[in-house]
């Protein structure tokens, strides 16, 4: 899942940095698992130093630096977070991953409208079904059923289904340790954790669409192995294997989707014991990491790359 190199990431920061990394770490693995922190908690000192990177950051010109600001404002002051990504949005309008997590923070905020974002991010990422959660999840919220169908229609045509995840921690993980407050590892954690807090869709709403008595329909199934062919491309472990739960619903089990699907499972599970065995924990290891996300779309190939440069098989025997 996309939690788990995150969680794996804040073991190696408390073992590293006991003191402000760790402070930081736990703080946003609360807020990830859903926990509800008291008002001592809320001004802690990892509030508060994210408060002061998140200013240090604003005054910066560059997009990504106002990006990575309004990201970790986003956590306390969510307005504020708004008007940063704003910015952001204006210096670098050609960028679609800051329109995403433009309309992510947005979608939390009342009165804000996020389909303007939305309908920015299609026209700049047309091959991208994350354009069209929006729509869905609204579609959803109001139980408009043929709005649904339609949403789920326009994702299972697109090519593949990304949150720029790889993207977004490279370029904003670097344009926080630019600002000298954190370290260039400490400022990869925390936005790591940020990321993972705000930018994953309620990915649920699609999976649930494609599931029981909804695929009683013909026309239902063929959208839906759309959505699982559009979720598998997707750039991160979570969204692969959603769409392969999904695929292996709609497709037969002795047809070559569904075997692949089983496949593409079986990869993620042989190599995540691999990974979870690997030390890669330290600065050089980090700026490795941020030059592999940089390098590759996809959370699953940064994975591979990882494991092959520590001389690993990245692929399981076969059966």
């Amino acid at each position: 899942m996309l939690y788990f190199p995150f969680m794996a990431v804040l073991q190696g920061i408390c073992r590293n940095r006991p003191a402000l990394g760790c402070t930081i770490a736990t703080g946003l693995s609360l807020l990830l698992i859903g926990c509800t922190l008291s008002p001592a908690e809320r001004t802690s000192k990892a509030d508060v130093h994210l408060q002061r990177m998140a200013a240090k950051l604003a005054k910066q010109t560059d997009a990504y630096s106002l990006a990575a600001a309004g990201l970790l404002i986003s956590v306390l002051h969510l307005d504020q977070s708004l008007d940063l990504l704003t910015r952001a949005t204006a210096a670098a309008p050609e960028r679609p991953d800051l329109v995403w997590i433009q309309a992510q923070v947005c979608t939390r905020i009342a009165g804000c409208d996020p389909e303007p974002m939305g309908r920015r991010l299609r026209e700049l990422d047309p091959a991208n079904g994350a354009g069209w959660m929006g729509p869905l999840i609204r579609a959803h919220l109001s139980s408009n059923d043929e709005a649904m169908d339609a949403a789920l229609a326009a994702i299972g045509q697109s090519d593949h289904f990304d949150i720029y995840w790889t993207t977004l921690i490279a370029r904003l993980g670097r344009a926080t340790a630019q600002v000298k407050t954190m370290s260039l590892e400490e400022g990869e954690v925390t936005i790591i954790g940020v990321l993972a807090a705000q930018a994953i869709p309620a990915y649920s709403v699609a999976s649930n669409a494609c599931k029981g008595e909804h695929l009683q329909r013909a026309e239902t199934i063929e959208v839906c192995r759309g959505v699982a062919r559009s979720f598998e491309n997707g750039d991160t472990n979570i969204t692969e294997m959603i769409g392969i739960a999904i695929a292996k619903r709609v497709w037969p089990e002795d047809s070559p989707e569904w075997r692949a699907a089983a496949d593409a499972r079986r990869l993620y599970e042989y190599r995540s014991q691999f990974w979870k065995d690997l030390d890669l924990w330290g600065s050089s290891h980090t700026e490795e990491y941020l030059t592999l996300c940089a390098e590759n779309r996809r959370e699953q190939d940064v994975l591979k790359a990882q494991l092959t440069a520590a001389g690993k098989n990245p692929n399981p025997p076969l059966e």
